[in-house]
């Protein structure tokens, strides 16, 4: 939509213009407005209003498919059982990710409380001013179950990839075993 509109005398005058008056009755607030000089008669302003660009929705994670040789071999079952691993493997590496997170934050709440907010030998409160006692409180929770869940999620992302990597090893050692015929040495291969 194109508005033509003379000079405005001030700034301000074109500021009151833009937001008020030069957007249309139908605008939102996500629609951008853009002045500009006219290419036509010089001295006109130009008022252009372009609508959002439209988010589309984010296409659906889906497992990274087998090799061709490999997806040829697997069984059905087999098949499911690479899709649950490969969906365990993005959860736990998203929790491993989310746990290391907390465990960091703790850490930036506690060791700055522990050092200039609370003096002292003694293991209290009492010792720690008002905002080192809520950092204290806040961050040592994080800290502590953040630490031991980001340990258990990432032995579990370990165990649960080696398991994904002997599926798929197994299923390519299984095809490279066949007998085949190997058309660069022109012979019989297992």
């Amino acid at each position: 939509m194109r508005i033509q509109t003379k000079p405005p005398r001030t700034a301000l005058y074109l500021l009151a213009v833009a937001s008020c008056g030069g957007a249309p009755s139908g605008g939102s607030a996500q629609e951008r407005i853009i002045v500009e000089p006219s290419p036509a008669p010089p001295g006109h302003l130009e008022i252009v209003v372009d609508p959002p660009p439209r988010a589309t929705p984010p296409a659906p994670i889906e497992p990274p498919a087998p090799e061709e040789s490999a997806r040829a071999k697997m069984s059905e079952e087999e098949a499911d059982r690479h899709a649950e691993l490969w969906w365990s493997v993005l959860r736990c590496r998203k929790l491993l990710i989310g746990f290391s997170v907390a465990t960091a934050v703790g850490a930036a709440l506690v060791f700055p409380a522990e050092f200039t907010q609370c003096p002292g030998d003694e293991m209290s409160l009492d010792r720690c001013s008002p905002g080192g006692r809520v950092m204290v409180v806040a961050g040592y929770p994080l800290l502590v179950i953040g630490g031991l869940a980001m340990l258990s999620s990432g032995i579990v992302l370990g165990v649960t990839k080696g398991e994904l990597r002997r599926l798929e090893q197994r299923v390519a050692r299984r095809e490279s075993r066949s007998l085949r015929w190997d058309p660069a040495t022109a012979r019989f291969v297992f």
